[in-house]
Order: structure tokens, then C-alpha cells, then sequence
């Protein structure tokens, strides 16, 4: 749904679990408190340096896409209930266009 020349902005959030039972509960979490309109969990393999060494673990890459008025009440929940001393909190601008971006901004609040 375009609104004048633009489409509602939305905000994806990027964050890692170490396994689906914990990433299946952090989702459901942010979806029970209206954090996000939808969480998207894709397995994943990740490379990373920890603590001064090469790392490699299969994770589960959650990409949660939420409001901007939502934002900063979505990164404190991460931050509590994430499982990693350094949870992955990678936010990235974007539109959402046609119905689903009615959706969304009805699910979790976004101002047309």
C-alpha cells in the first residue's frame, strides 16, 4: 500500500540462537508481547572470532521485522532474554509495500 510517493517503513532486526528450541521461544516471545509482526527463522552456519579465536557453529538466524516506534522495546527484550553474552543486533531500515505493509504496520503499530 503506497502512501503518497512513499511505502511505510519498517525495521528488520537481525539476531542469531544457538539452536530452534531457543530461537522457537525468543520468537514466540516477541510475537506474545507485539514486538514484532513476524519472525522469520532460517538455519544457518556462522564464522565469527570469539574471545581471540576462529569460531564455527550452526545457529539459527531470526530476521524480525518490526516498527520503528517498536524498535527500542524490541532490542531491550533481545538484550534480556537472549541466551548469548553478545547477542547479533544487527537493525536494518526497510519498506514494506502492498497489503503487507498494511499488515504489519497494523500488527505492531506503525504510523501511516
Amino acid at each position: 500500500m503506497m502512501l503518497g510517493n512513499r511505502l511505510p517503513t519498517m525495521r528488520l532486526v537481525l539476531t542469531t540462537c544457538v539452536d530452534q528450541a531457543s530461537a522457537d521461544q525468543l520468537a514466540r516471545h516477541l510475537l506474545e508481547q507485539r514486538l514484532a509482526a513476524c519472525v522469520s527463522l532460517l538455519p544457518t552456519t556462522s564464522y565469527y572470532h570469539w574471545q581471540g579465536e576462529l569460531q564455527h557453529e550452526r545457529e539459527v538466524q531470526l530476521v524480525i521485522k518490526t516498527s520503528a516506534d517498536q524498535l527500542s522495546n524490541l532490542l531491550e527484550t533481545l538484550t534480556r532474554h537472549h541466551s548469548y553474552e553478545v547477542p547479533e543486533l544487527v537493525v536494518l531500515e526497510a519498506s514494506a509495500a502492498g497489503p503487507y505493509g498494511a499488515w504489519l504496520r497494523n500488527t505492531v503499530g506503525i504510523p501511516p
